[in-house]
């Protein structure tokens, strides 16, 4: 008798050896190119294949993670956290190609001690991948915001593309950001994880926010999230 496998573990088990492979052939991939000529070092192909690397990585970070929501074992962990460490640290993995692609990325903070309540590690995934889409799309300008708004903080991601679809428009909770664009042939993995994520963020009657709009402080789109921060009394 063939035993029943569920899937969804299944898949679980796979993307957990993808990442496996991914970090061996990435380290592979790094001591051959220290032994390149500086040209290959900077060449597309180059910035091509760590482009993408990083995109896979975030993606199977992004299911895993919906596995987890799905069954239980997704767990907030929220900490107050330096809004300055977690951006030098966004900055910091996609400097190479924020410098290849010459894209200049603007990080303002409202205060350079400003702390947002969070769990660092997923909502670190969901601006790594929202920095990510920005640069992919964007001219030549991003903006990485932080300020204090209400009793709460809040982040946001702006670029000079073309900005989002009419139809992404507006507030977006988790019930809303599952769907698959026929035309880019978008999954929406990624605003359906970001919408899953932020919304674990609620603070008793203060429900986070994620919003996406265009035209804010760059002409392109502009992914904004308000994290409450926790009552005192």
């Amino acid at each position: 008798m063939v035993k029943h496998i569920d899937f969804s573990t299944l898949m679980a088990s796979t993307v957990h050896d993808m990442k496996n492979v991914i970090a061996a052939v990435s380290h592979a991939y790094e001591s051959l190119l220290a032994e390149m000529p500086e040209a290959l070092q900077r060449s597309p192909q180059a910035r091509l294949i760590e482009q993408e690397a990083l995109r896979l990585d975030a993606m199977l970070m992004q299911l895993l993670g919906l596995y987890k929501l799905e069954h239980g074992q997704l767990l907030l962990q929220s900490v107050y956290c330096p809004l300055d460490e977690l951006f030098e640290d966004l900055h910091n993995r996609h400097r190479e190609l924020l410098e290849y692609r010459n894209i200049d990325l603007q990080i303002e903070l409202e205060s350079p001690d400003l702390e947002g309540y969070f769990d660092v590690s997923l909502m670190g995934t969901v601006l790594d991948n929202a920095l990510g889409n920005a640069i992919n799309y964007c001219k030549k300008t991003i903006h990485l915001t932080a300020q204090r708004q209400e009793n709460g903080i809040l982040l946001s991601v702006n670029d000079d593309g073309s900005g989002y679809p009419e139809s992404l428009l507006g507030t977006v909770r988790n019930s809303q950001s599952s769907s698959i664009d026929r035309n880019s042939g978008s999954t929406g993995l990624g605003l359906y994880f970001a919408a899953n994520i932020i919304a674990m963020h609620d603070q008793d009657d203060r429900p986070a926010r994620l919003q996406l709009s265009n035209n804010t402080t760059l002409p392109g789109a502009c992914m904004s999230i308000w994290l409450p921060l926790p009552s005192l009394f």
